[in-house]
């Protein structure tokens, strides 16, 4: 007689895709103990901290960096007035005040070190790391395709943009915040809907979207869950996400005033309407495809070739065609499972806004986009390789050996990937090898051969380049101006400076930078009215007290000078070389022994003094 053999357990299609009664959901959480819980993670987190090792040794580079930390004024002290700038002032384009609140507390303790900020990454996103495994956890109840994910995540390259780039610590800050969030808000529904859950996570959110406002597309994934887990559409459902919409509308509102502040990138004027919808389309493609192999990775992807007369590639209608078929084979596949649809929901929401629709950057593509939107990638192939294993255990073994070999293949390419972040030179090498015509890194490249490694002949054949490949990019020409005033071409570098003006009008940099080649060419008044300028739109910036208070010395003005140079100590009493032109104020007046306490302190703070000049200081001082 034939004996009934029991049906086996599709564990992941059971498991995951289960929608359990209210009653059950309290069951259905880990049993295991912590420890068991856990012990995965004492193992990944590790080998996730020693992937992401290289970064600590890295410089930072010239892209951003010196804008949110050297020349960042809101970081230099951590007071309450700072604080409330922080939190009340726009800066470089953004409203992020949490964002800049964590470098003024590192630059409190760090100063300038990189290795401060670099360490600090690498723990916030081990961190990070951490929260998604316990995500992933309570999610699917199965702490194999927890680990399976958070392997996949967090050993992955294109996580390395986030991580090893000092100025994207918004990013590992609003991925901490908004998974704690998701966390707190799969604990309201698993604990019977408790407020008190509710609370936290929109309490988290808030310290998210306070570190970046990409932290508004928590709704998706919050609405995904409700479906993932089986709660019934009702009132209750849409109120209780009310107060996370309203807040991503202000934070969306402060945004763009940010923005309307400092400029955008505009390519309305290059693509249609209907064009940005094919290179969303092969955004979306191409997002996945580099996560499952991360390689040929750049900091910069450009825009494809377009004018008026071309059209996109033939590969941006192929995505097209393959967002339409794969949306289809979607929905269609939620007749079997829920996993497709909230693995795909989750990942298009997080991902919809920076798709490039709406261009928010110079770039077409961006790793770091990927942040957030990988954790679904991620729990999708994690949960397949679990399938495999659960229900092909023929195929078992080579499933954990293919696995094995992926996940060395993935700490590899992140290991080496850290390396090109070192510094600015290696950064820059790296995207022209794969893009050699992009203005922004062959600019950015030249001012590093200019600025730190004075090599002026590559600089000026770099900034060169740069301008041949876009003519309006403001940034070269501002910066070749400064090549050129290095080699005392001062004619060829108020032009360079000029056409940087008339791109940009409120281009506070080339103004200044055009006011000392006007003053080193002995046009004192139009230097002055330059500086005057620059004082008016920011009048904290004692750099440009200083220019101008040396400037007026040349013309013989001492009383306008010296008040300019006290108000530039007052701003910054370290700066030794306003006290050597301020002593130079007080010579001129005759306040000779106030010249020689100038030049003493000067001296003491590391700047350089002609003996001479020291000499005939001291001697009119007795």
């Amino acid at each position: 007689m034939r004996k009934n053999i029991p049906a086996r357990k599709n564990v992941t299609s059971a498991k995951v895709s289960s929608t359990p009664k209210k009653e059950d959901r309290k069951k259905n959480l880990p049993s295991e103990s912590w420890f068991q819980k856990l012990l995965p993670l004492l193992i990944l987190l590790p080998v996730i901290f020693i992937a992401f090792f290289p970064s600590l040794n890295n410089d930072l580079t010239n892209w951003d960096d010196p804008s949110y930390l050297p020349e960042n004024p809101l970081i230099r002290t951590l007071d309450g007035a700072s604080i409330k700038r922080i939190f009340t002032e726009n800066y470089f384009g953004n409203y992020q005040p949490l964002h800049i609140l964590s470098y003024a507390i590192e630059y409190h303790f760090y100063g300038l070190n990189p290795k401060g900020y670099h360490t600090t990454s690498v723990i916030m996103f081990v961190m990070a790391c951490a929260l998604v495994y316990w995500f992933i956890l309570l999610l699917s109840n199965n702490k194999i395709i927890a680990a399976i994910t958070t392997s996949l995540y967090g050993l992955n390259a294109m996580r390395v943009e986030s991580v090893a780039w000092a100025a994207e610590r918004k990013d590992l800050m609003y991925l901490v915040f908004l998974v704690a969030s998701l966390i707190a808000y799969l604990y309201y529904i698993r604990k019977d809907e408790s407020y008190k859950y509710l609370l936290f996570s929109f309490l988290l959110f808030t310290l998210s979207i306070y570190s970046k406002v990409m932290a508004a597309s928590i709704i998706g994934p919050m609405i995904m869950l409700d479906y993932y887990i089986g709660r019934k559409f009702s009132v209750k459902l849409v109120l209780e996400k009310v107060p996370y919409v309203l807040l991503s509308f202000y934070m969306g509102w402060k945004q763009v005033s940010a923005v309307k502040e400092s400029g955008t990138i505009d390519t309305s004027n290059v693509f249609s309407f209907g064009e940005k919808i094919l290179i969303a389309c092969r955004n979306l493609i191409f997002y996945p495809i580099k996560l499952i192999a991360p390689v040929n990775l750049s900091a910069f992807y450009p825009y494809p070739p377009k004018t008026a007369q071309t059209s996109l590639p033939w590969e941006f209608y192929l995505c097209g065609v393959l967002v339409v078929i794969l949306a289809v084979l979607l929905f269609m596949s939620a007749k079997k499972t829920k996993l497709f649809l909230f693995c795909g929901g989750f990942f298009v929401s997080t991902i919809a806004l920076v798709l490039q629709l709406m261009p928010v950057g110079p770039t077409m593509f961006s790793e770091r986009y990927s942040l957030v939107p990988g954790i679904a990638f991620a729990f999708l192939l994690a949960s397949g390789i679990y399938y495999l294993i659960e229900n092909k255990p023929d195929l078992k073994n080579l499933v954990y050996g293919v696995l094995g070999v992926y996940l060395c293949f993935l700490f590899y390419t992140t290991f080496q990937r850290c390396k090109v972040w070192n510094d600015s030179l290696t950064l820059w090498d790296n995207v022209l090898e794969q893009y050699p015509k992009v203005a922004t890194a062959l600019n950015n490249r030249g001012k590093h051969y200019g600025e730190h490694l004075q090599k002026y002949d590559e600089a000026m054949r770099d900034l060169t380049a740069s301008i041949q490949a876009d003519p309006n990019y403001e940034l070269a020409y501002n910066n070749r101006g400064i090549v050129y005033s290095i080699r005392k071409q001062f004619d060829l570098a108020i032009k360079d400076f000029d056409q940087a003006i008339r791109l940009k009008p409120n281009y506070m940099e080339a103004i200044h930078n055009r006011a000392i080649s006007l003053a080193n060419s002995k046009q004192f008044d139009r230097a002055i009215t330059d500086f005057t300028r620059i004082i008016r739109e920011n009048p904290d910036k004692e750099e440009s007290y200083v220019a101008r208070g040396y400037t007026y010395l040349q013309v013989g003005k001492f009383n306008e000078g010296l008040q300019d140079l006290n108000r530039a100590i007052q701003l910054n009493p370290n700066d030794g070389n306003a006290y050597v032109n301020r002593s130079q104020a007080m010579y001129y007046l005759k306040r000779y022994k106030e010249a020689l306490a100038d030049v003493q302190m000067a001296t003491s703070l590391g700047a350089q003094i002609d003996p001479n000049y020291r000499n005939q200081i001291e001697a009119a001082a007795k």
